[in-house]
């Protein structure tokens, strides 16, 4: 008499296992693809927004198109855009460089604001074509730092800032 498992019961066996394996790992693959698949269109819709984002510094506005006044530990930082790309332009913030006695500083947000006055929403853009002014209000400065850059950010496409360099 032979000992062991006859062919069919070990055929019939296996494809338990592997049953039992798709219905473990199924599950996951498919949460992974969509993921994947979400992910993907989204990053493509944000490349065609970006392709069509560009803006500058207006060169002919204060220093190659940005102004500031430093007094004590506040200032102001003004700077002027044009919207040469064909996206409506929108949520816009200041990131500066300051030289200090101890290096290079990065002044961000909240340390430095657009106005409420000068900010663009999506319902109030601007515009392909167009131009406009940006106010920033900065604290905790000292006025003997010295600006090194300025940077215009936008929430449409964060990637595509223009930076002036003084």
């Amino acid at each position: 008499m032979k000992k062991g498992i006859s062919p069919m019961i070990a055929a019939v066996i296996l494809i338990l296992i592997v049953i039992a394996m798709g219905a473990v790992v199924g599950p996951w693959v498919l949460n992974l693809a969509s993921e994947a698949a979400g992910g993907a269109g989204g990053t493509a819709q944000q490349q065609l927004i970006c392709q069509k984002t560009a803006y500058d510094f207006d060169s002919d506005y204060g220093n190659s198109g940005v102004d500031w006044n430093f007094t004590g530990t506040n200032g102001t930082v003004t700077a002027k855009i044009m919207n040469t790309g064909s996206q409506n332009l929108y949520n816009f913030s200041f990131e500066l460089t300051m030289q200090t006695s101890l290096g290079e500083k990065l002044i961000v947000y909240p340390e430095i604001n657009v106005t409420e006055e000068t900010q663009r929403s999506a319902t109030n853009p601007v515009k392909p074509g167009s131009s406009h002014i940006l106010n920033g209000e900065i604290v905790n400065i000292n006025d003997t730092w010295s600006l090194l850059k300025v940077k215009v950010l936008n929430v449409v496409c964060p990637k595509v800032s223009p930076t002036a360099e003084l």
